[in-house]
């Protein structure tokens, strides 16, 4: 039988085990049937195959983002003013001004991804600042790592009496606290959850991911997920993270990790052990350098995870622990350990640890002993170019630490963690590949991301059956670049573009 199309004149990188380079590929219902020369496969063409012709462009396997919150991108790219880059309060205001003009109904304004790090005047934003835009709607902007909002007092009011002092005085709310500032803002309608979705999947497979791990946070957007996937809409596929404090849901449904289709699955459950590095509510084992007498916030101890684990293994289901300081790695690693024993022996649900920016040889050591694996997110390397005065330089140089990583035989993914960054697979790969200047020795190289971005993350996801490399009987999910990867100086990686993201031998 003649294939149903071929893809021919490329510089196919399949980055299987042995590090074939093909030029081209035949791809039968979705799937990969050879992988060759272009002789080899148009001798498998007939009158009604389709050729595609890549005209000697690079091609790698489908990227796949291991950590990302992409509905949430979407809302704030169709609802939000855009506080990226801000260079200053009065710039943030001034945005916020125009956003409201240009949506004048609006019963609430919301700001999004603002870095107070590079506000010329030094300082948070605050609730006086923003006040000055306005105080009789609520305004509630968001830090880019979304672990600390800063609102006004119309948004406060409501919850004045259980705020203490400080966050009454200066609007900012940190970790739990921030859904007293959230439960202002109107919920989506059921159109713009939609049309957020689609925006937002869309522009994952522009920027040529094929597959996404995507956080989903209430009833109403899985709902929205199964009626995209049953009408065929989803650009990209999809593997839900749950919170834990719905798990009950799937249990309902007989759902674990793993259930579903090719186009959308049931991913790992959510459990977070601590904050952030950039709002200083990390768990760390020592104070931060930049500010004595903080250590952070660990949200519970390793006896309290481990219980919560083992409900998560009896119902069959993977974990995806937020950890980014140490002592929430640490702790949660010895949570893992101690729930083995029922039922994870080998770490066999595999596990995961997202985000691990604050590490240590001790770590590394026991991660790779309990083969606890890892979804990292290599943007923040440069994005984050604080944390080497938040944590001083002996402890730097173990900040998101992948080389040692890869050398001590942990498995990981990699991820955007968007919205906090941006979706763009090639300034993932620059970042990892070039870093920054007093971290060189962590550095990857080309090769190492990618078969971390494709292969490792397939595999921390129980998928590297179908996904992570271009072979025989995978899905034919794979990109199609503007210059080729390994052989452009690497100062220009971040360069490359998408020129087409190829999904199941769908064209975009």
């Amino acid at each position: 039988m003649a294939a149903e199309k071929v893809f021919v004149n490329g510089r196919i990188y399949t980055l299987d085990s042995a590090g074939t380079v093909a030029e081209a590929m035949a791809v039968e219902e979705g799937r990969i049937t050879a992988v060759g020369s272009t002789q080899d496969i148009r001798a498998l063409a007939g009158p009604g195959t389709q050729e595609i012709d890549l005209t000697g462009k690079p091609v790698i396997p489908g990227c796949i983002d291991t950590h990302c919150h992409l509905i949430m991108h979407g809302s704030a790219c169709t609802r939000s003013a855009d506080l990226t880059d801000c260079r200053s309060i009065r710039e943030l205001q001034q945005r916020l001004r125009v956003h409201w003009a240009k949506n004048p109904n609006t019963k609430c304004i919301v700001g999004e991804r603002f870095d107070h790090e590079i506000f010329g005047e030094g300082r948070w934003v605050t609730r006086q600042d923003l006040d000055e835009v306005t105080s009789e709607i609520p305004i509630v902007v968001a830090r880019l790592c979304y672990h600390a909002v800063v609102a006004n007092t119309a948004t406060l009011t409501p919850s004045r009496d259980r705020l203490n002092d400080e966050q009454w005085e200066t609007g900012k709310l940190t970790e739990d606290d921030v859904s007293l500032a959230w439960s202002q803002v109107p919920d989506c309608t059921p159109e713009e959850l939609e049309n957020a979705a689609i925006y937002a999947f869309n522009d994952a497979r522009s920027a040529g991911i094929t597959s996404v791990n995507t956080q989903i946070d209430s009833v109403e957007e899985l709902e929205l997920l199964r009626r995209l996937r049953d009408e065929g809409r989803l650009p990209v596929r999809v593997r839900f993270q749950w919170p834990y404090r719905l798990m009950g849901k799937l249990v309902e449904e007989g759902l674990k990790t793993t259930s579903g289709d090719d186009f959308l699955r049931v991913g790992a459950i959510k459990i977070f052990m601590d904050g952030s590095m950039g709002a200083r509510t990390c768990a760390m084992c020592e104070e931060f350098t930049d500010e004595p007498g903080n250590r952070g916030n660990l949200f519970r101890s390793d006896d309290e995870l481990a219980e919560m684990l083992v409900e998560v293994q009896r119902n069959g289901n993977q974990a995806a622990i937020h950890t980014i300081g140490d002592l929430a790695i640490s702790t949660a690693i010895r949570g893992i350990e101690k729930a083995m024993p029922k039922g994870n022996t080998g770490n066999t649900h595999r596990h995961r640890l997202e985000h691990v920016a604050q590490m240590s040889p001790k770590i590394l050591h026991d991660m790779a002993r309990l083969n606890v694996m890892a979804s990292v997110q290599p943007q923040f390397i440069v994005t984050d170019f604080w944390t080497h005065e938040r944590v001083g330089p002996e402890r730097y140089k173990f900040v998101y630490p992948f080389k040692s990583m890869l050398d001590a035989g942990i498995k990981f993914g990699m991820g955007s963690d968007c919205p906090v960054e941006r979706l763009s697979t090639m300034e993932l790969l620059h970042r990892a590949v070039n870093r920054d200047a007093m971290s060189q020795k962590e550095c990857l190289t080309v090769e190492e991301t990618l078969r971390a971005y494709t292969n490792g993350s397939a595999y921390i996801c129980f998928e590297e059956n179908d996904k992570g490399s271009l072979e025989v009987g995978k899905l034919a999910d794979f990109v199609v670049l503007s210059e080729d990867p390994f052989t452009i100086d690497k100062s220009h990686l971040g360069k490359i573009r998408p020129v087409n993201t190829v999904l199941g031998g769908q064209m975009q």
